[in-house]
């Protein structure tokens, strides 16, 4: 059996109720906080998208999310990376949380996660306009989101997240290569 055989992503039912949802752990207090005792209300209004990884094999353990919504980032912040005039405030998907429980690191589920919100924001983008996806990237995660092609719009100032953009053309590519 592999690593990864009988995990399924999918989208969070805030009615649900989800294997160890309240005891995640994936060693960020802010996000376990958010997923034990936010997530279902945010979802529920509508503030935000959930999609979840379960492990089947484990009655449906809750063992990783990630949580994307519509976003407008002020052009100013995208000047080094525009090459050209845009308007003041650029639409844009916005990755707000993303996590993997600990029991489960080390097994490339942050990537599979990150494909999928690649994968999801291209799709809205032949919807709607979408010029990118933002986060804010916590200082541990800095270098997982730099590896996955994100720049970040200012500079690393710890203990503060970094605001980090990924154009939709350089998302399009990646999924070509």
């Amino acid at each position: 059996m592999s690593d990864n055989e009988g995990l399924v992503l999918e989208l969070y039912d805030p009615d649900n109720t989800y294997t160890n949802q309240k005891r995640f752990d994936c060693e960020n207090k802010t996000i376990n906080k958010f997923v034990a005792g936010s997530l279902k209300k945010q979802v529920r209004q509508s503030l935000s998208q959930c999609f979840v990884l379960l492990d089947t094999t484990k009655n449906d353990r809750f063992i990783g999310f990630y949580t994307l919504s519509s976003f407008a980032i002020d052009a100013v912040m995208l000047d080094a990376l525009s090459g050209g005039s845009l308007p003041s405030r650029i639409p844009c998907s916005r990755l707000i949380m993303l996590g993997v429980d600990k029991e489960y690191k080390k097994r490339g589920l942050g990537k599979l996660l990150m494909q999928s919100v690649i994968q999801k924001t291209i799709l809205a983008a032949e919807q709607i306009g979408i010029y990118g996806l933002f986060l804010d990237a916590d200082n541990n995660a800095y270098t997982f989101y730099i590896k996955h092609g994100f720049i970040a719009l200012q500079e690393k100032s710890e203990p503060k997240p970094t605001p980090m953009f990924l154009h939709i053309d350089t998302m399009r590519a990646s999924l070509t290569n």
